[in-house]
């Protein structure tokens, strides 16, 4: 059957004549009382049309989104942590998220990296060990992969360090940091910056706007370029149970990073996004997080995640569950792995490119956050 002319049967319906059916059906109410008020800070209508653009739709990204399945490992002790990295990669997981407590050194990657090849994985360092000390975990790498004789080229991930955490920032220490990785760990992210969820959407990410471009200013000022500082940088999102409204906050946050690039004349590169789950999206009902554990992985990809983190369902609730942690962990996993083995999702160039309800969503956020920045 031609697809081309398929359409041809059905005639068109302005956004006048739709509204003008909407509003007889609804009787005595009004087509604006189906408004929804968002969690984003602003209300919405369902009724989003064709009509409501001016220009066609360019998806955000160019290429299929083959997002990173991660998995988190608290490693106050190396020895349990390189187990529990074990059984996570045997598993599945693409990439390790390493919750660090303290600045590790050269032994405890030793312990921790043994019987693992990280030339073959995602290592991403967050928590106190990481924001303190960035470069102890870069020169104890360094030491443990030379010894094992693996090039440390060849190694990818990224450290949770955010220079703005500080009252007074070491400028001159990052940008010596980003000198030394872009020839020894080129393709480690050093920068993390996250995006709250305290406030609306728009001002938020309004927020991880104005940080990054404070670390454009000063970091050029100090010799390094801002393509260089936007290569390694990432953006940490949290991502909840409004799904729509987290799919168009994701590609949001893209467009408002490449109007960034843009203004500073700079090549039009994007952060690595890293999504995990939100902090207060379980409940106390470990089988409704189960499902929403699904739906915030369907939205961070859809959206167009770097790597992901699902948060098992019974995560500090596993005395309320009939079954070893180990269960949850797999469930976390296996989320993904549908949505890339089955539902192909890493397969398709920005998925909800060209839906009327999600581009109106996205381009409302964008606009609001960047009219703030």
């Amino acid at each position: 059957m031609a697809t081309d002319t398929f359409f041809d049967e059905f005639q068109p319906v302005s956004k006048a004549d739709w509204l003008a059916r909407v509003a007889r059906d609804l009787k005595d109410r009004q087509p604006e009382s189906l408004d929804w008020q968002s969690p984003l800070g602003f209300s919405i209508s369902p009724l989003v049309h064709a009509d409501d653009f001016s220009d066609s739709f360019t998806p955000v990204e160019s290429e299929p989104n083959n997002w990173e399945v991660v998995e988190g490992v608290y490693a106050a002790d190396a020895v349990a942590a390189n187990r529990i990295s074990l059984d996570a990669l045997e598993g599945g997981a693409e990439g390790l998220s390493v919750f660090l407590t303290h600045s590790p050194d050269g032994r405890f990657f030793s312990q921790f990296l043994e019987g693992i090849y990280p030339d073959y994985i995602g290592l991403h360092f967050t928590g106190p060990g990481a924001q303190s000390n960035p470069g102890a975990i870069l020169g104890a790498l360094q030491q443990v992969t030379s010894s094992r004789g693996i090039d440390s080229h060849a190694l990818r991930g990224s450290i949770a360090f955010n220079p703005l955490d500080y009252d007074r920032p070491d400028w001159r220490y990052m940008a010596d940091l980003i000198t030394f990785a872009s020839e020894t760990f080129p393709h480690f992210r050093l920068i993390e910056l996250p995006v709250g969820n305290d406030g609306t959407a728009s001002d938020e990410l309004s927020a991880m706007i104005r940080n990054a471009d404070t670390c454009f200013r000063e970091l050029s000022s100090r010799g390094i370029s801002v393509e260089r500082i936007a290569g390694t940088t990432s953006v940490s999102i949290g991502v909840g149970t409004s799904y729509f409204a987290e799919i168009a906050r994701i590609r949001a946050l893209k467009i408002l990073w490449l109007n960034l690039m843009k203004a500073w004349e700079a090549p039009l590169l994007l952060p690595e996004i890293s999504a995990s789950t939100h902090a207060g999206a379980y409940t106390e009902e470990l089988h409704t997080n189960m499902v929403r554990s699904a739906t915030i992985a369907m939205s961070a990809v859809i959206g167009g995640a770097d790597r992901l983190q699902i948060t098992p369902y019974d995560e500090y609730r596993s005395e309320k569950s009939g079954y070893p942690p180990a269960f949850g962990k797999r469930i976390a996993r296996n989320v993904q792995h549908l949505l890339k083995m089955e539902c192909h999702l890493n397969e398709v160039t920005d998925p909800s490119s060209g839906s009327y309800y999600i581009e109106k969503l996205t381009a409302l956020i964008a606009e609001a956050a960047w009219s703030k920045a």
